[in-house]
């Protein structure tokens, strides 16, 4: 296993995310819903997991292999779907499939990611999950699933978690709404994170592909 010296735990990464992102993109990513109570309570609740050690015998080594629907992956969690996140950082989805085909774990695609199924397909090599958020209408969904079926998908992730759009505050403030509104306070965060703003330029404004 190999990571940067300079960033040895996911805290390190999440104050370097803040540092290169503008604030409102970082939210987006970073935020829950409502007062954002589960989003501490899954915090909370996954540290409480405690593990048995057995010492004082044979170790004959270890192993974090997993197998998945016939496939045997090299660790038991992959990369969850994110809306938008080309939002975050520009090619984020295509970064996050190839990083997760170089180290075999599983890669889950979002509905409304900003970058296609079919690419997606591509850079996992046919190894990416798709995760459907059923859409207002039938004819959608079933346009999407012989989408991922013709692309040579096989893991279909069905999320039952939101049967309504959720409330989210800090989007609200930052302009992320439904329609987006941009403000001199976003425009500004932009032209305080240029490597952020100048590959956005370069790989054109995030859209749900």
């Amino acid at each position: 296993m190999s990571f940067d010296p300079n960033y040895p735990s996911t805290a390190h990464l999440r104050d370097r995310a803040r540092q290169r992102m503008p604030a409102f993109a970082f939210e987006y990513l970073d935020g829950g819903c409502f007062s954002e109570v589960n989003l501490a309570r899954n915090t909370a609740e996954i540290r409480e997991v405690q593990l048995r050690p057995y010492y004082l015998r044979d170790y004959g080594g270890c192993s974090l292999q997993t197998e998945l629907f016939g496939k045997t992956y090299d660790a038991p969690f992959g990369i969850a779907p994110v809306g938008l996140q080309g939002l975050m950082w520009p090619g984020s989805c295509e970064i996050l499939a190839r990083t997760a085909l170089a180290h075999n774990i599983p890669f889950v695609l979002s509905t409304v990611s900003t970058a296609s199924i079919e690419t997606v397909a591509e850079l996992t090599e046919g190894g990416a999950w798709f995760q459907l958020y059923h859409p207002a209408h039938d004819e959608l969904r079933d346009k999407l699933l012989d989408r991922a079926s013709a692309a040579g998908i096989d893991v279909l992730v069905v999320l039952a978690d939101t049967p309504s759009f959720s409330y989210r505050p800090k989007e609200i403030r930052n302009g992320l709404s439904i329609p987006p509104r941009m403000s001199m306070r976003n425009l500004w965060q932009m032209l305080t994170h240029p490597s952020w703003s100048l590959g956005q330029l370069s790989c054109g404004m995030p859209s749900f592909a």
